[in-house]
């Protein structure tokens, strides 16, 4: 596998930037720069492991609360924006129900950014620390070459070759089902992030990968919203809406596993 050397040092020079710009009142869109880029500087850091462990531990720590707390409020915006696609009626009570279950998720949003905030402020000089070093120490390690520089991975290197263990892992996963396809997404997301750095990855395989973790993450969506929702909602009163989402999760359900499925048949089957 070879990586250009400026792939790498993207992703820290953006998450360093999304650190320090992230306003008081932050848009779902910088929220979700600021999830994935940090979720992709992790895949990257595991790829590569420069042999600085200390250092290593050291920069996942500052990234990790960050991009947990991000994710928090990236999910309270998806919950919001699947809520708002529900059916209204003009009989009965779905839009009473309907109502109510956004505006506990507008709260919950609510809370979940000030969590953010006070994460970014806590971790933000820590993290932008750890990450100057990590960019230090890939020049270092490469003897300052150009950012246009190769860097061939192989299994030689301290994690060996990321990309190939993932596969090998997502290979000999165990069949897919409601408890452990959502784990089987953050792999596919992990591979998907590394194979980006290669120039030679193959853009169909990385469009699959995409998929993938598109409509797995769209099911667990629906899935987190069917939960908050049997807590807020009315059995009895509100079950036309319960019954709408539930009927929504299962149908993404479905579509989730027929692309993993698919995605496993054609490309790691081999």
């Amino acid at each position: 596998m070879e990586i250009e050397l400026g792939n790498v040092r993207k992703p820290v020079r953006k998450l360093r930037k999304s650190l320090e710009t992230l306003p008081k009142d932050p848009p779902a869109e910088d929220v979700h720069h600021l999830r994935t880029r940090a979720r992709r500087l992790e895949a990257v850091v595991a790829a590569l492991m420069l042999g600085h462990k200390k250092m290593t531990r050291r920069l996942l720590k500052t990234i990790k609360p960050v991009r947990k707390a991000a994710g928090e409020v990236r999910d309270m915006d998806v919950l919001v924006g699947n809520a708002l696609t529900l059916p209204s009626h003009r009989r009965g009570d779905s839009v009473n129900s309907v109502t109510r279950l956004l505006e506990h998720l507008g709260s919950m949003r609510m809370e979940c950014a000030r969590g953010l905030l006070d994460t970014v402020a806590a971790q933000r000089k820590d993290a932008r620390r750890a990450l100057k070093r990590f960019s230090r120490q890939l020049g270092k390690r490469f003897n300052g070459k150009n950012p246009g520089a190769m860097i061939e991975v192989t299994r030689n290197w301290p994690n060996g070759d990321a990309a190939l263990n993932l596969i090998a892992e997502l290979n000999r996963w165990p069949e897919l089902n409601a408890e452990n396809l959502h784990a089987f997404r953050l792999k596919v997301k992990e591979l998907r992030y590394i194979l980006q750095l290669d120039e030679d990855a193959d853009p169909k395989f990385l469009n699959v990968l995409g998929t993938v973790k598109d409509r797995i993450g769209d099911w667990h969506d629906w899935q987190q919203l069917a939960k908050i929702a049997q807590k807020v909602l009315d059995p009895q009163d509100d079950r036309a809406a319960l019954k709408k989402i539930e009927a929504i999760g299962k149908k993404k359900f479905n579509q989730a596993l027929a692309a993993a499925h698919a995605m496993r048949t054609r490309y790691l089957s081999v």
